[in-house]
């Protein structure tokens, strides 16, 4: 008999993830910042509003990406894996923890250094065959517990996995 749903974690992804984005687009703010001043100080007027132009490019970009990752949230109930992600239009992903034939936990060198991690996990799922759980903070306790969940899940539903192999075998 399968129990209640009930939320266990609701996570977002650390800034980390997009510090690459984050970083160029800081560049870009502090080089395009750097030439409008000088334009202007030399009068250069049509250079100036474009290294304007390129400056409010770069702040929207940068901005952009930090919405965009503060909008997604991963909620992981003790049946379901949920992932909601988007800023003007929303699409939510689900997927049921009894469908997940593999996980895996990595770390990168700087996700390490930072104290993230990566949960991946391999699924049943025709749609989404990798479902992944990138750069959250307490990544091992959560792989423990969606660990626990699939194996809950599949014991109170019935369901076994069975690997099939893409060879046949023939008799001579």
């Amino acid at each position: 008999m399968l129990e209640e749903e009930k939320k266990i974690f609701e996570i977002t992804m650390s800034n980390w993830v997009k510090s690459g984005w984050y970083s160029l687009g800081g560049s870009g703010i502090i080089l395009f910042s750097y030439a409008a001043i000088e334009c202007y100080a030399n009068e250069w007027n049509f250079l100036f509003y474009l290294t304007m132009l390129a400056l409010i490019f770069c702040i929207g970009f940068t901005f952009y990406h930090y919405i965009l990752l503060k909008t997604t949230k991963f909620k992981i109930t003790n049946q379901r894996i949920e992932k909601t992600e988007g800023i003007f239009s929303r699409k939510t992903t689900n997927l049921e923890l009894y469908r997940v034939k593999d996980l895996q936990m990595k770390r990168s060198l700087i996700e390490r250094i930072v104290g993230i991690g990566s949960v991946q996990l391999t699924t049943s799922d025709h749609s989404d065959h990798q479902f992944h759980l990138n750069g959250i903070q307490n990544y091992e306790k959560v792989f423990t517990t969606i660990r626990h969940q699939v194996e809950t899940n599949r014991i109170a539903r019935g369901v076994r996995e069975v690997d099939q192999n893409d060879h046949f075998v023939t008799d001579h």
